[in-house]
């Protein structure tokens, strides 16, 4: 990234300013892959971008916006990175992530969520004056607290009626309950009707993939026939989002969306991979690189990853790559119980194993940084300038 090469598109500045890195972070750069300090959590740009390339030319094809979920990665840099091949911005889950996003000019960020207090929406007003953040409502209190807020700030802060399409979880239900709503937040100063949006969570892992087709159809169906029906009684609707990673390949084929939320794929892990049937559509962007310390007995191995560098349980356990014979017994707070087969048993002390996550969203937000690596060399150091971003 000097004498005459071109700037890493991670580490480009923010008008002005900087990517601020530590000392320490500055002094990978330049290294090779196998000098990075273990345990350290890898992304491969390369992967990264074909994965994003691959999302935003599907959505491109099909006519919708893509606006993917920053949960994975909670950085602008790669907020920034996706708008650059072709997201429309990123979804946050909280308040104080989209503060960060906006502080280092992302212009344009939805938080998917629902908001409890009247704080919250006095920040998003706030927000607001620098940035389109929209939010979401469900329930008239949402619409009271939001409006509230705008009135205060002298702001209308962009509201979507969020919907329950089948997950149990948050949402207005659709039809007549979601036209009441939204009505009532187009009479209400302070705040302004942007669209819908619905998330089929619950379908993400249906398979073979007929049945996920025809069970994202029926989910987000009633979306699109709720939009319609607000559309009816003389409201715009701009906005029909919804749609994850392991269902963007279906619910983006649904006439009358108008963006689709997916943006895990980017990464993947082996919840896409195994869970979702994603694995070989996508590449395993993103691991953790540990180091053996102990060998005790010949069946086992003990690393220096445990469960405050990386997550195992329901989404499954990580795998190693290119280790056969090896998998994972568990995780501890600073060890990895490694069991190896016969063919896996020359696994010595100060070897280095490579891990495909079980789950990305459980394991990013514990790291600082992403150590980016092209051509196994570290190109990029992406700080997580969102991590612990809770309210």
């Amino acid at each position: 990234m000097s004498g005459g090469q071109a700037v890493e598109p991670f580490m480009e500045p923010f008008g002005d300013r900087p990517v601020p890195l530590t000392a320490e972070q500055e002094a990978l750069i330049g290294l090779s892959k196998d000098e990075i300090d273990t345990p350290a959590l890898l992304l491969d740009l390369d992967m990264f971008e074909r994965n994003a390339t691959k999302i935003s030319t599907f959505l491109r094809e099909h006519n919708l916006d893509w606006r993917p979920h920053s949960k994975a990665h909670k950085s602008p840099q790669i907020a920034r990175r996706q708008m650059q091949l072709g997201a429309i911005g990123p979804i946050c889950a909280k308040p104080s992530e989209a503060q960060v996003m906006v502080d280092w000019g992302i212009p344009r960020v939805l938080i998917a969520n629902e908001q409890g207090r009247r704080s919250k929406y006095d920040r998003i007003a706030a927000l607001n004056r620098r940035a389109e953040v929209i939010t979401c409502a469900d329930s008239p209190a949402h619409v009271e607290m939001a409006s509230a807020a705008g009135v205060a700030a002298g702001i209308d802060i962009p509201l979507l009626v969020s919907l329950d399409v089948g997950m149990d979880r948050t949402g207005a239900m659709p039809g007549r309950p979601a036209l009441e709503l939204a009505r009532q937040i187009v009479r209400t100063p302070g705040v302004s009707f942007q669209g819908v949006m619905g998330y089929e969570g619950h379908l993400l892992t249906v398979w073979p993939l007929e049945e996920k087709h025809r069970q994202t159809h029926e989910a987000m169906n009633r979306m699109v026939e709720t939009a319609r029906l607000i559309e009816s009684d003389g409201i715009p609707v701009r906005i029909v989002s919804g749609g994850g990673s392991g269902s963007y390949m279906t619910s983006g084929l649904v006439k009358g969306m108008t963006e689709i939320q997916a943006g895990g794929a980017c990464f993947m892990d082996r919840f896409y991979g195994d869970e979702c049937h994603m694995d070989g559509d996508f590449e395993y962007a993103v691991t953790v690189v540990s180091t053996i310390t102990s060998r005790p007995i010949p069946e086992r191995a003990i690393m220096d990853a445990g469960f405050k560098t990386m997550s195992s349980g329901e989404s499954g356990n990580p795998r190693p790559i290119d280790l056969p014979g090896a998998s994972l017994v568990y995780l501890s707070a600073e060890h990895g119980n490694i069991a190896l087969e016969p063919e896996a048993q020359g696994l010595r002390i100060g070897d280095r194993v490579e891990w495909i996550l079980g789950y990305s969203d459980t394991t990013t937000f514990l790291h600082d940084h992403f150590v980016g690596i092209r051509n196994g060399r570290v190109t990029a150091v992406i700080p997580i300038l969102a991590r612990g971003r809770l309210t």
